[in-house]
């Protein structure tokens, strides 16, 4: 599925997004936690021009992990953060199993309300996501960037491998996803001029090329454009995981003691 439709905007009425759900707080900034670059004095490298292909990301196997009858966005964007960590640095983290995914995510929202991004981030620095035989999956750190910045959103997804994000979704979204779903075209999510906005979602980025991020988001990989981005994106979050920081993570230039004691700082969220 390396096709682009170039009609990404129109008929979408036709296609069913009744199996897509929602489930994203309010975007949240934890008074005392800063921007992930006031912990990197110094900058990040510039990155790469393109980062992952496509094809690479179609092969990795992320499932819908229950986003299509709850509003577990958040708690899959974890688990498909594990997914891309596995694939990049070859890693082999135990992925929840779709019981214990929801049964987490039931757990921080036991109605469906949905999840706060920085409520998940912070359990799963805490006690950890997931329980599993091999113990619960655990963060080091996590810091919000700016998501106007283009370059940051470059360098958090080249230099962590991704970048856990959250969107005010627009109906259009869901319909351009369905169209790729039921095409097998990939279909870009555009501005739709007048689209309502349906709720807030959750998404993970896992690459880019110039026309925009390729983000992981139903299960699917999907092109995000540079103009949706800058439009939808109300928050990003870039996270250290363990892994990363025993591979170099903390060679980035990153403040992690400060970071550390910020994260430590903050009162436990509800």
């Amino acid at each position: 599925m390396t096709d682009i439709m170039t009609d990404a905007d129109t008929d979408l009425g036709t296609y069913d997004i009744s199996g897509l759900k929602l489930g994203k707080g309010d975007a949240v900034r934890p008074v005392g936690l800063h921007d992930l670059m006031t912990y990197a004095p110094a900058g990040f490298p510039e990155p790469p021009a393109t980062f992952n292909t496509l094809e690479n990301l179609q092969q990795i196997p992320w499932g819908m992990d229950g986003n299509d009858t709850l509003g577990d966005c958040t708690i899959a964007g974890a688990d498909h953060m594990i997914a891309t960590e596995n694939a990049l640095l070859g890693t082999d983290d135990a992925r929840p199993a779709l019981d214990v995914l929801e049964a987490q995510y039931k757990a921080l929202s036991p109605k469906d309300q949905g999840c706060v991004i920085a409520t998940v981030l912070q359990n799963w620095r805490g006690n950890g996501l997931f329980q599993m035989p091999t113990g619960t999956n655990k963060i080091s750190q996590y810091a919000p960037f700016d998501q106007r910045n283009k370059n940051e959103f470059l360098q958090v997804i080249a230099f962590t491998g991704s970048a856990y994000l959250g969107i005010a979704c627009p109906q259009s979204a869901q319909q351009q996803f369905a169209k790729q779903a039921q095409t097998g075209t990939l279909v870009p999510w555009t501005v739709v001029q007048g689209s309502p906005i349906a709720g807030g979602h959750c998404i993970v980025a896992v690459g880019y090329t110039t026309q925009g991020l390729f983000c992981v988001s139903w299960g699917g990989v999907v092109l995000v454009t540079w103009a949706f981005v800058t439009k939808y994106c109300d928050e990003g979050w870039a996270i250290i995981t363990q892994a990363l920081s025993e591979k170099g993570g903390d060679t980035f230039g990153l403040d992690t003691a400060q970071l550390d004691a910020d994260l430590d700082a903050l009162p436990q969220a509800g």
